[in-house]
């Protein structure tokens, strides 16, 4: 169960969430202008999180490609309270309160606030977002995102970052994208990027998590179709451990209506 909410919407005083929803911090290290997010963004396990990395001799390792990528984004969907202010100057709050029950009950509440930018210039579009979450103990979550399009040329500029603060281990990361769209065909926009991320510390103390990555989408707006290509290398660098990196490619198509 994704989503099950109800909410009241005004536009003086702002919007009162309350069910089984997005936090307030959920997408907050993932705000993209790029057009090339359906299959590449700052969360770049999404591609292939499952695997896992192969030692140096071959053998597989106990390491999911998952386990050394993440982007800290909030605290997801849970059942939660919510309110959003109405936009300022572009800026809006937001804040929330909840806890999971799908998909098992953990009875540990959590809670979040966020703020968001959305601004058109003359020139410019411009997103972000940055956001403060305490998802339970003396855990805290800090991750925040921006994405700039310039309008005339179609070139953007995103970044991402978060950190992770535990008793244990603080895991980090930073994630860069740069991205061109043009009109080539008829049909829609044509959207092509590049990313990299950067981690530490996330798979375990000393470790090192690199990722690099290539879109390119093809919009076909009469059809209301997103065609999609990417390619993607992990790689993990660990004091314990020699792991060879992995790569994956990952194609397809997303239909809205």
């Amino acid at each position: 169960m994704r989503k099950a909410e109800i909410y009241l919407n005004s536009k003086d005083y702002g919007k009162f969430w309350f069910g089984q929803g997005s936090m307030a911090s959920d997408t907050s290290a993932e705000v993209d202008l790029s057009g090339t997010d359906v299959v590449g963004y700052s969360l770049v396990s999404d591609m292939a999180g499952g695997p896992f990395f192969r030692n140096e001799d071959g053998t597989l390792s106990t390491v999911h490609v998952k386990d050394a990528f993440t982007n800290y984004d909030g605290l997801s969907r849970k059942l939660r309270v919510r309110y959003d202010t109405p936009s300022y100057g572009g800026f809006s709050l937001a804040t929330s309160v909840g806890t999971q029950v799908v998909p098992e009950t953990t009875d540990v509440t959590v809670w979040d606030m966020a703020v968001r930018y959305n601004e058109t210039y003359d020139a410019f579009k411009v997103s972000a977002a940055l956001a403060f979450s305490k998802p339970g103990g003396s855990n805290s979550i800090y991750d925040g995102s921006v994405s700039i399009l310039h309008l005339d040329t179609g070139l953007s500029l995103t970044l991402a970052a978060g950190y992770s603060d535990k008793e244990t281990v603080d895991g980090r990361y930073g994630y860069v994208k740069v991205g061109y769209q043009a009109d080539i065909f008829d049909v829609g926009k044509t959207a092509f990027s590049v990313d990299a991320y950067f981690g530490k510390d996330i798979a375990g103390k000393g470790s090192e998590s690199d990722s690099f990555g290539a879109q390119i989408v093809q919009n076909l707006d009469y059809l209301q179709t997103e065609l999609y290509l990417g390619a993607r290398t992990y790689s993990l660098d660990q004091e314990t451990a020699d792991l060879q990196d992995s790569f994956a490619v990952l194609g397809g198509a997303r239909i809205k209506f």
